[in-house]
């Protein structure tokens, strides 16, 4: 029944329903690989791993056991988890423009005068 009313369509108006749908179909593919993004990259002492998901949030943080209480300064431990952040972020947004990147999108035939 829901095919029905495709045979009372022009044919380009038919054509660029079906390419609209399949557009969206790979577009939806693609959010979802961006959805499985998770970048971890340690702090430049190992004792901070960030996680940053494909959109550049933070998700989770792990600090070493220890780490706080043997801090030399909040600034140098700050610092530690900001570089570690900083350096997951970039691959978090390395790996969304690759998933762009080898997304494909279906070609849209114009129609011809």
């Amino acid at each position: 029944m829901a095919e029905n009313w495709a045979r009372h369509l022009h044919p380009d108006t038919a054509l660029a329903i079906k390419t609209g749908k399949a557009v969206e179909h790979a577009i939806d593919e693609m959010l979802e690989r961006v959805d499985q993004i998770r970048a971890r990259r340690p702090s430049p002492s190992s004792r901070v791993i960030p996680e940053v998901d494909g959109v550049g949030r933070l998700t989770d943080l792990y600090i070493s056991p220890g780490t706080i209480a043997n801090s030399g300064s909040s600034e140098a431990l700050v610092a530690d988890i900001m570089a570690a952040i900083h350096d997951s972020t970039v691959d978090a947004l390395r790996q969304h423009k690759n998933v762009i990147r080898e997304t494909t999108l279906p070609t849209v035939p114009w129609p011809r005068p």
